[in-house]
């Protein structure tokens, strides 16, 4: 692609797009942004590269052409979420009960079940300023729980789990740091249509493409400097400037379709 010369861009004229209020194009901006989605690192950025930008990484999880490799990764944004109403490094420091301790507390700890109708449910809610400790820890609400037992459907989820890491070596029999690395998984979402998906990421609290960018920036800067509390490993290889928002956003939105 960095040898296309002359590439023959799609415009306006060339169709148009019924449900959305952007023009149906893909031209010199939106290569751009392809070219910054493509760009990925398997290791933590350099400072040289944090500061050129033009790393999206996101190939590395929203692979062609579904958009999604259909995996969980915690990208940072329930920590996002907690921190903006608890103060910085909330999350990082809130209580979370071990594998044995939770499940011997599922009516404080689990969410609700057949065996629990008025579990709590602190960890699978959405957070508020009051009270503290209530969020939503993703995968870590299901791993191990006792209300879903089946072997292959926890096999599944442990696969999940391990997927979600560099290595899974030496965890596969401590479920305690499973679960730990379960905490804040989600999974992907693929990206098609994403004009008629906001607010965007499990938390909504993202109203556009560009405000996504930015927050990738930022989780991408706190993950170098293991500021995130289990965060996805692909994380550290973003390295995005302000200026990488626009056309990143304008690849984005070149995948919109037309559909009800």
């Amino acid at each position: 692609m960095k040898r296309l010369s002359a590439p023959q861009f799609v415009t306006p004229a060339d169709g148009e797009l019924r449900l959305h209020d952007h023009p149906f194009q893909f031209g010199p901006t939106e290569l751009a942004g392809l070219r910054i989605f493509l760009t990925e690192s398997r290791h933590r950025a350099s400072a040289k590269k944090v500061r050129e930008g033009g790393v999206g990484n996101c190939i590395a999880c929203h692979a062609a052409p579904d958009f999604t490799d259909f995996s969980f990764h915690n990208t940072g944004a329930t920590q996002e979420e907690y921190d903006f109403l608890h103060g910085q490094g909330s999350f990082v420091t809130l209580a979370v009960p071990a594998l044995q301790a939770r499940n011997a507390d599922p009516d404080h700890f689990l969410p609700p079940s057949a065996a629990h109708p008025h579990a709590l449910s602190p960890f699978r809610a959405v957070a508020s300023a009051t009270p503290p400790g209530r969020t939503d820890l993703g995968l870590w609400n299901t791993y191990q729980n006792p209300a879903a037992p089946d072997p292959a459907e926890q096999q599944a989820i442990e696969q999940m789990i391990c997927g979600s890491l560099r290595s899974c070596a030496g965890r596969r029999t401590q479920p305690d740091l499973l679960l730990d690395a379960a905490l804040g998984l989600f999974k992907t979402p693929g990206l098609r249509d994403l004009g008629h998906s906001d607010p965007y990421m499990h938390t909504g609290r993202m109203d556009s493409l560009e405000d996504v960018i930015g927050f990738y920036l930022d989780v991408s800067n706190a993950a170098r400097a293991n500021l995130l509390r289990n965060g996805a490993h692909q994380l550290a290889g973003i390295a995005l400037v302000p200026a990488d928002a626009a056309p990143l956003a304008a690849f984005l939105r070149s995948l919109d379709e037309d559909y009800r």
